[in-house]
């Protein structure tokens, strides 16, 4: 594997649009005319920091790594831990500062962001709440976002944001559905619930084929979970549909069809990219 390749696989940048569609859909929230420039700022701070939290992540596990995965980038020796650690503190660094060109209070959710993401990296590990921290850096999103364009978060913010990360929380878990049992089951609904919220908004036709879209393709996940037994490719297939929920949700605040498209070609990108690059 070549220096790039190891840096990519690190990153996961394969599941990086989703973060774009993820911003997209924060700004929409709060004003669903939106300019693409401050969107487009934004969008680059919040992939910086999210990968900067996938080399956070690498460097905080390689002891573990060192004796479960020695094929990893940071226990081969493909990428120093040294160099990753710069590299972290250097994406955190540059996306911050892109958030301040936007306004203080962007600015400071960005810090609490950051918070979010070193507190999973440091925790994860056999840490009960931990679906819940990497639930809120993606509900942070739509936070930062909706900061950033509008200064201030309304209530359909909030809500859209709630069902992110309950979304999150199921997909994190979905993998203990396969041993079926009561208990088992509620990541399952979870990562239905959006569709749920969402059809509050019908009879809107754009809301009603993304809800389609959206059920879709979750059940195509569970079903490589439930019925197949491919667990990783099921999370992997979930982590993408956050992008089609972005993609929902932008339809449901009244975004413009270049919006929604938007976050649909995040969702075509990150499949794509899923083929040459793991998500997990």
């Amino acid at each position: 594997m070549s220096s790039a390749s190891a840096w990519l696989r690190m990153a996961r940048v394969s599941n990086t649009p989703t973060t774009v569609s993820d911003t997209v859909a924060g700004a929409v929230l709060v004003s669903p005319a939106v300019a693409a420039g401050p969107v487009a700022v934004v969008a680059v701070a919040i992939a910086l920091f999210y990968t900067a939290g996938m080399l956070l992540n690498d460097v905080m596990d390689v002891g573990v790594d060192r004796r479960e995965r020695p094929e990893r980038p940071l226990p081969s020796g493909q990428v120093s831990v040294r160099a990753a650690s710069a590299a972290t503190v250097a994406l955190f660094v540059l996306g911050e500062i892109l958030l301040l060109l936007e306004g203080w209070e962007p600015a400071l959710a960005g810090l609490g962001l950051i918070g979010l993401i070193v507190l999973y990296d440091a925790w994860h590990k056999g840490n009960a709440i931990s679906p819940l921290l990497m639930a809120a850096c993606r509900a942070m999103v739509y936070v930062v976002a909706g900061l950033a364009i509008a200064g201030a978060l309304n209530e359909e913010l909030w809500g859209a944001a709630a069902m992110l990360l309950v979304y999150v929380v199921g997909l994190t878990q979905v993998a203990k559905a396969e041993r079926g049992g009561l208990a088992a089951r509620w990541p399952v609904i979870a990562v239905l619930a959006p569709a749920v919220y969402w059809a509050k908004e019908l009879p809107d036709a754009a809301v009603a084929l993304l809800i389609a879209a959206f059920l879709v393709w979750v059940g195509h996940a569970l079903w490589l979970v439930l019925a197949r037994h491919r667990i990783g490719a099921g999370v992997v297939s979930l982590i993408a549909g956050i992008a089609i929920y972005d993609a929902l949700v932008v339809a449901g605040a009244g975004g413009s069809a270049v919006a929604v498209a938007v976050c649909l070609a995040a969702f075509a990108v990150t499949i794509a990219l899923q083929t040459k690059i793991a998500g997990t």
